[in-house]
């Protein structure tokens, strides 16, 4: 078996057998609050990986880069080694989620979650912001490291902010605000240097967040469940270098712990990880994430 480069959460990532390839090999595992809350449900790291195989594929017809090369086996992926940008992005259809905490004027419930017009995109930092008087000034720090020096029981330290939200201020720098404070009267935690510049920016924003969302939306538009087609209310992606060229490319993973998926575009009809964060039964949450991989196969059909 291949040399393990680093190994996180929920995969594995090990040196590949061909010179810039790496193997991606999913755990049988779910995390949920920052890996706060955890669970081994076996078959999972099958699914999952089915899912994310699937949504590459697609991808790759849609014209979109992406780091995936090729399957590793049922749990595994082969794909191009990248330096991988420690930022989450996400793109919205739907107001759903801790936007409702930044922006709380937008009405969105269960009864008539709202629906925006045009996409909403957001960065966060995967570094965490741990403030005073933790530290004796505000500091960046892996998350890893974050969590053995402040999680404790399943509860952060106060002043410990994971997944913060970056915005660019008008003098150009990266800002760093709490994911779940409101944007109109919370000021920046700290700034952080730019990983991108702007016409990087652009590209991230213009060639690889919109063209994917919008080709998932398609994919899952045209699935029909019982409750009607399938809406894809956000998206949670990641992006490297690759190595081979230093192309921005979407790499990591895109499965059920990437999205929220609600058949007829009803919030009660989830099919995605919330499931599992919220404390459904595992059963359920197994069932959930089998069916997705099977709808998944029908992306190309």
């Amino acid at each position: 078996m291949s040399a393990i480069l680093s190994e996180g959460k929920t995969k594995i990532i090990r040196r590949g057998e061909r010179p810039g390839e790496v193997v991606l090999e999913t755990k049988d595992e779910l995390t949920g609050g920052d890996a706060a809350k955890r669970e081994t449900i076996s078959g999972i790291a099958v699914w999952k990986t089915t899912q994310a195989r699937n949504v590459f594929r697609l991808l790759q017809s849609a014209g979109i880069d992406t780091a995936y090369l090729r399957p590793g086996g049922d749990r595994a992926m082969v794909c191009s080694e990248c330096s991988m940008l420690p930022l989450e992005l996400v793109t919205r259809r739907y107001a759903w989620g801790s936007i409702l905490n930044r922006e709380p004027w937008i009405e969105s419930t269960r009864e008539k979650p709202h629906r925006f017009a045009e996409l909403r995109r957001e960065i966060f930092h995967k570094n965490a912001v741990v403030m005073p008087p933790l530290q004796p000034q505000p500091v960046q720090m892996d998350e890893g490291k974050a969590r053995e020096l402040y999680l404790r029981s399943g509860k952060w330290a106060d002043g410990v902010y994971t997944d913060p939200l970056m915005r660019i201020g008008d003098d150009g720098r990266w800002m760093l605000y709490p994911a779940k404070g409101r944007l109109d009267q919370t000021p920046p935690l700290t700034d952080t240097p730019a990983l991108l510049d702007a016409e990087e920016l652009r590209y991230l924003e213009d060639r690889l967040m919109a063209p994917t969302f919008a080709a998932l939306e398609r994919a899952w538009g045209r699935i029909e469940t019982a409750n009607g087609p399938v809406a894809l209310v956000d998206l949670k992606m990641e992006v490297g270098r690759r190595a081979s060229d230093g192309k921005l490319v979407v790499a990591d993973v895109i499965d059920n712990d990437s999205w929220r998926i609600w058949p007829g575009a009803d919030p009660s009809k989830q099919l995605d990880k919330q499931v599992f964060r919220e404390g459904h039964p595992l059963a359920e949450v197994a069932e959930n994430y089998e069916l997705v991989a099977a709808l998944t196969e029908r992306f190309l059909a």
